[in-house]
């Protein structure tokens, strides 16, 4: 089995989990009232799916082909994507005009965090 195919487990507690909801909540409350998102994105959004990306691109595909266009289709698949994101680059909320508070909480949020792993019972 392959070394990349293993995971540490990483548990936060559940104050930090409900901050992480409420934190996510009004983010995404702040994406949606100002029409941040482009209105093809479908991972991660709420009411839409891998489905709904696929059937766009078969409609798509099927005018094209009407209108007797040439079609050609790249696709990417990124392995670990959300894994390797920069973390100063997501908090580039500011530029986004923000509200400061909400700025404020995900930058301390996201700032000096540690993590301790425990093997055998030794830090």
């Amino acid at each position: 089995m392959e070394v990349t195919k293993f995971r540490p487990i990483s548990l936060t507690n559940v104050a930090g989990k409900v901050m992480e909801k409420l934190l996510i909540n009004r983010i995404m409350h702040f994406v949606y009232r100002n029409e941040l998102l482009n209105c093809n994105q479908y991972g991660f959004t709420p009411q839409k799916s891998a489905i709904d990306a696929a059937i766009e691109v078969k409609d798509y595909l099927e005018e094209a082909i009407r209108e007797g266009q040439i079609v050609i289709i790249v696709t990417l698949d990124v392995q670990g994507a959300f894994d390797s994101v920069w973390w100063p680059n997501i908090m580039t909320l500011q530029k986004l005009k923000f509200p400061k508070n909400l700025y404020k909480l995900a930058t301390s949020y996201f700032s000096e965090r540690t993590a301790i792993l425990n093997t055998n019972n030794k830090n």
